[in-house]
């Protein structure tokens, strides 16, 4: 209803479409939606706002010259009561919710606004002038927190405004909290998620690839304290903007990710020029809905988690700085290694970290957390001590809160290990499993892996020298040849350390592999033994989960229990596509080009159970299960498939 340029309503305080006339294209919906009862959510957009640009001046971004920020208005400007005019005026309007868009920094630099309202606050809020530009000290720490308090305060008061005026209508922001934004955007992951009556962001597998809509459900839910999350998804198959039709089974695919993790899910859609709908996007999407609702009840449940994947917003921010992958692949590799291992997971966040948090987790898996406070580490240090596990990996606590190296770890009592030095100048690593941890304690290691095989982790390592762990492999660095052009992809060459560090601490366990093993899975050079090795670990951390899944690798699981009546859900989500193509033009590099899933192609599954059931049933009326024991075989031919298991009173 309200874009960068114009209002689609009758608006008196913002400029109406020209093209309109005298339709009021809100005032149709609502007639329309009232006669099959649906409600209406009304789209405005905040940042990008060009005819306010236009018309205010005053309210430009200014970077830190005094010059004006193309498209981008300050929160702490005026803008802020011209929006809260716009909502009035919608709300006169019986609509029942706002989604308000694009509540960012931009996505490049300026990062910030220098104009004279902010630097007045700013000063009067830390006694100290305005970093001129980013300085990575402890003013521009105070900075990045400034820029996310003007974008949490336009979005508390908006809402209040809202709630005084018509606590019936839902709002909702825009959130770039989540992977692969980082602090350019000016939101923390867990501060901007709890803006809203619910927290709403973009899957897109087109442009984050399709292990998106997992990740993105799982890390909202671990972020927002009410875990009421929506996930956004298009019609198109390549952006919102584009006129073609992603496959049913395509759509279907994403909308049930979204479902069986606990979310709702938008799909959205967009309008020829002159107004009408293309009917095949509703075909398709009144099957995916229809199927939906036929199995509501299925949705919704407490998650059962095995795994909390730890995420540092401080490393995203102070050690990946302008350089988001060098923490974000680690992330990125660890949720897809554990999917692709059917181990499920939640997210735990540095900024809500608990240890009643921590404690909902039979293990928590720490990746590449360069960054770790003292209050995190002793919160890891009493979740051990009660019984815990930890996997840790990469270079987890090797620097302080500024982003600098530090010579003593301050998980060394922890790891076991003291910390000799970090190999981070070639990024060519090996890891060795000899095969004599066959006969020993380390033999867990090599369960589907090659003995005596150097495995490549491309990334950094931490060599570790051990003080109470138990070392089990080799850290290997690569062959160095300066004269050679493929200097960064050589063989490996000498043993600089110990691969894996296990320790025991009280009734836990610590398990370090300080390599990023976990974003090697997420690069270029993936092979399937980074997944192993990080699911072999996990296992021997947490041998007997209450659900095991054996089920092909495209195969998601999601595990949900109804305590009221004892029932567990194993939500199996299952992705096929054909072979990708590539998108190359040597000038500009390569682009791999996603599949569509046009097909829901059969497979078979197993899965165990550890404690004693009654029954089980099955969502699909064309699926097939029986039981073996504790073990249910499971053949079916749906991306979606649901097994109920009904567990005996005494589990």
């Amino acid at each position: 209803m309200k874009d960068m340029e114009f209002a689609y309503y009758n608006s008196r305080v913002a400029k109406k479409a020209p093209g309109l006339g005298k339709r009021d294209l809100l005032r149709e919906s609502i007639n329309e939606a009232k006669k099959h009862r649906m409600p209406v959510i009304a789209y405005c957009q905040i940042q990008y706002d060009s005819s306010s640009s236009r018309a205010h001046p005053e309210w430009r971004m200014k970077d830190a010259g005094g010059k004006d920020i193309g498209g981008r208005l300050c929160y702490r400007s005026g803008y802020l009561e011209f929006i809260k005019q716009v909502a009035a005026e919608m709300m006169e309007y019986e609509i029942e919710g706002f989604h308000f868009d694009m509540l960012d920094f931009g996505f490049g630099p300026p990062h910030g606004c220098w104009c004279n309202i902010c630097r007045k606050d700013f000063r009067r809020k830390y006694g100290i002038d305005m970093p001129d530009g980013v300085t990575w000290d402890n003013a521009w720490d105070q900075m990045l927190q400034f820029r996310c308090d003007s974008n949490t305060d336009f979005c508390r008061q908006l809402q209040s405004s809202v709630k005084a005026k018509r606590p019936d209508v839902a709002v909702d922001f825009n959130y770039h909290g989540y992977p692969p934004f980082n602090w350019v955007e000016g939101q923390e992951p867990v501060r901007h998620a709890n803006n809203g009556d619910f927290v709403t962001a973009e899957g897109l597998p087109f442009k984050f690839g399709h292990y998106n809509p997992s990740l993105l459900a799982l890390f909202m839910k671990g972020a927002r304290d009410d875990r009421l999350v929506q996930g956004v998804t298009s019609r198109s198959v390549f952006d919102y903007h584009d006129f073609t039709v992603r496959p049913t089974a395509d759509l279907k695919w994403e909308v049930f990710t979204y479902l069986a993790h606990g979310c709702q899910c938008t799909v959205v859609d967009k309008a020829n020029y002159e107004g009408t709908c293309d009917p095949a996007v509703y075909d398709r999407l009144g099957r995916i809905f229809e199927e939906a609702l036929q199995k509501r009840e299925l949705f919704g449940h407490r998650p059962v988690q095995e795994v909390g994947l730890y995420y540092s917003a401080r490393t995203r921010d102070w050690f990946a700085r302008d350089d988001t992958p060098k923490y974000m692949q680690a992330v990125w590799g660890a949720h897809k290694a554990l999917v692709q291992s059917h181990i499920t997971l939640g997210f735990v966040m540095d900024e809500s970290v608990s240890l009643e948090r921590l404690r909902e987790f039979p293990v928590i898996y720490i990746p590449h957390a360069a960054i770790l406070i003292e209050r995190e580490t002793e919160l890891f240090r009493q979740y051990v001590a009660g019984g815990g596990n930890l996997l840790i990996t990469g270079l987890t606590g090797t620097y302080d809160k500024f982003g600098q190296f530090v010579t003593a770890s301050p998980l060394a009592s922890l790891i076991g290990a003291k910390l000799a030095r970090i190999q981070a100048d070639h990024p060519d690593n090996y890891i060795r499993l000899p095969g004599q941890l066959a006969e020993g304690q380390g033999k867990f290691l090599l369960d589907g892996i090659p003995a005596d095989w150097p495995i490549l982790t491309w990334g950094p390592l931490a060599v570790h020298e051990p003080t109470g762990a138990t070392p089990f492999g080799e850290l290997l660095v690569a062959h160095r040849t300066p004269k050679n052009i493929w200097d960064w992809r050589m063989s490996p060459d000498k043993v600089v350390g110990p691969a894996v560090l296990v320790n025991r601490i009280g009734k836990g366990a610590v398990v370090t592999v300080p390599c990023a093993l976990d974003a090697a899975y997420a690069g270029d050079y993936r092979v399937p033994e980074h997944r192993k090795l990080i699911r072999n670990v996990i296992r021997h951390l947490n041998p007997r989960p209450p659900i095991q899944v054996d089920a092909p690798l495209n195969v998601e699981i999601a595990v949900s229990r109804n305590d009221a009546d004892r029932r567990l859900h194993v939500h199996l989500i299952s992705f096929t596509g054909p072979p990708t193509s590539a998108d190359v033009a040597f000038s500009k590099g390569s682009r791999v080009l996603p599949p569509l899933m046009e097909e829901e192609l059969p497979y078979r599954a197993s899965i165990r159970v550890a404690r004693e059931f009654r029954n089980a049933t099955v969502s699909e009326p064309n699926a097939s299960i029986f039981a073996q024991g504790r073990t249910i075989i499971l053949e079916t031919s749906n991306c979606h498939t649901v097994v109920t298991i009904v567990m005996r009173e005494s589990a």
